[in-house]
């Protein structure tokens, strides 16, 4: 028996069934099954069998709790394989991403699984090399291969890698690409090396996507669609959205679609089909677990927080009622004076074990406000004096403390502002403390030192003349020496932004106050007035303002 799965939320519940329907078409044979990962999806079942992912063996009900539904959709994988891979009479089983349109029968997976007992497809078989994103760094960040595609047969070896695969999404099937995780997908790096025998497929009609699109020829023919001259399989729909036709992905701005094209004609296709099969109405359910049953939207300091207690071992048994609400807010039993979200954010921003800096900033940082509130009733009245002594109580008072208000920079002596000016780490250490921005790169922290505390703290100007100069000379290209310093630290600024025409100039400058400089904690405000109304910025904040 063969068996054709796809894992889905049930706001893909358009997409799963445009699925199912091409696989009814072009496998008719093969035995169609739809996991659900976040509740019952009772319309699906006139198109496949529709299993519970929890039926399966997943977790589901810690995970629930601590990831988001594409974590959560991933994490189910490895439990889904190894359950239907031990099902008597399985053969073969293929997974398929729910955002996948088959068109021809699979014929080339099934003949790699009479030789191998795993078979994959990687994103590209040659490196990028047009401007844009995704970049061939983003994409091996994500993982050498897309599953959206994995098929296997029962094998020992496939068994083994599963076990291990399945151990690491339990906890680490996160969207982590700076960790070196991305979902399930990054893991199966390893799969040659686990399974030495597996297939790595490389027909162009398996898995065509936005990825692998670059200098391939998508055609249609009187015998359907083809690429390169072969038949096209299945294509990948990543990142598509029927409301906008003609952008092929949300995750790329490398490939534009001409009206006309074979392409636009395959996404018309392809819209078609998931509006009819209620694309609208199944979006606006949304994630079936992203709130409590109170209606308290679960925050990703809640997920965080869960994560790391399962980790240690906590279960969560009530799954996201009332009772799970209450244990994220109660006393963290190593430090009472904290709930566990402010203990668990703390582990990376220690502003957040203070209350008079977690209950004005808990949104901000990842939490709500009833979170906030729980701080007040757990922590009560606090005094940072009673905390703190020496250089660590100022850096508090003119950090975190003038950020909230609390505390009135202009109070500060001129000997006190003479000794801050001749202790840089000081100004540092005032603006680690104030950060609300999860793992900070180092360039954000010496940019939000520089900018971003000093002008939400309301510091004086000569306590930041300093800090800010060597980021203030001029640049002839991009007006100053900050945007050129941010352009240097990305990679993929200089390839979408090359600077070496007025044009890209002029787009950089755009992405800068579109969200770049928000991204490294520099409010366009904080600039110099002369910087602002310079008229290539002023006419790149119209052009932007225009845009939204």
């Amino acid at each position: 028996m063969d068996v054709i799965f796809t894992i889905v939320s049930r706001n893909y519940a358009a997409q799963a069934a445009t699925l199912m329907q091409s696989l009814a078409r072009a496998e008719p044979s093969a035995r169609r099954i739809v996991v659900a990962a976040d509740g019952p999806i009772s319309e699906l079942a006139p198109l496949a069998e529709v299993i519970a992912a929890a039926d399966l063996g997943a977790p589901v009900r810690d995970m629930s709790l601590y990831y988001e539904a594409l974590e959560l959709n991933t994490a189910v994988k490895p439990f889904a394989f190894r359950a239907l891979l031990a099902q008597p009479g399985v053969k073969r089983v293929i997974y398929l991403d729910p955002d996948i349109q088959v068109f021809k029968p699979l014929t080339p997976v099934w003949d790699a699984l009479r030789a191998a007992p795993l078979a994959l497809t990687p994103h590209t078989l040659r490196p990028l090399t047009t401007p844009g994103n995704p970049t061939n760094a983003d994409l091996a960040a994500s993982g050498r291969f897309n599953l959206g595609f994995l098929a296997a047969r029962p094998h020992a070896t496939v068994a083994g890698l599963i076990d291990w695969w399945a151990e690491r999404c339990r906890f680490d099937c996160r969207v982590a690409p700076a960790e070196g995780i991305f979902t399930d997908q990054k893991w199966m790096d390893q799969a040659p090396a686990l399974v030495p025998d597996a297939a790595i497929l490389d027909h162009p009609g398996l898995n065509l996507a936005y990825w692998n699109l670059e200098g391939r020829e998508l055609s249609r023919g009187p015998d359907g669609w083809r690429v390169d001259g072969l038949p096209l399989i299945f294509f990948h729909f990543s990142g598509f959205e029927p409301e906008r036709p003609l952008n092929l992905s949300k995750h790329q701005n490398r490939l534009c679609v001409r009206a006309g094209s074979p392409m636009a004609g395959l996404l018309a296709d392809y819209a078609m089909a998931l509006r009819a099969n209620g694309h609208a109405e199944a979006k606006a359910k949304g994630y079936g677990f992203e709130r409590f049953t109170s209606g308290r939207r679960v925050r990703p300091a809640h997920r965080r927080t869960a994560l790391a207690a399962a980790r240690a071992g906590e279960t969560f048994p009530e799954g996201l009622n009332a009772a799970t609400e209450a244990w994220l807010d109660a006393p963290a039993p190593a430090e009472p004076l904290l709930t566990r979200v402010m203990a668990a954010l703390a582990a990376d921003q220690p502003a957040a074990a203070y209350p008079w800096w977690f209950v004005p900033h808990a949104e901000a940082l990842g939490a709500d406000t009833a979170s906030a509130e729980a701080a007040r009733q757990v922590s009560g009245p606090a005094d940072p004096a009673e905390r703190f002594r020496g250089d660590e109580l100022t850096a508090w008072w003119i950090g975190p403390m003038a950020m909230a208000g609390e505390f009135k920079m202009d109070a500060l002596p001129e000997h006190e502002c003479d000794r801050l000016l001749a202790n840089p780490a000081l100004l540092a250490r005032a603006a680690a403390l104030a950060e609300t921005e999860r793992a900070p790169s180092e360039l954000r922290r010496v940019l939000f030192a520089a900018f971003g505390l000093p002008h939400l703290a309301l510091w004086p100007a000569r306590l930041t003349a300093a800090l800010q100069a060597p980021h203030l000379r001029p640049d002839g290209q991009v007006l100053i020496a900050l945007f050129r310093t941010i352009w240097r630290g990305r990679a993929d600024l200089q390839k979408l932004y090359p600077l070496d025409t007025a044009v890209a100039r002029f787009r950089y400058l755009r992405w800068l106050l579109a969200g770049g400089l928000s991204e490294y904690g520099v409010p366009l405000s904080a600039l110099p007035q002369t910087v602002r109304r310079h008229p290539l910025l002023r006419l790149a904040q119209v052009s932007v303002s225009l845009r939204r």
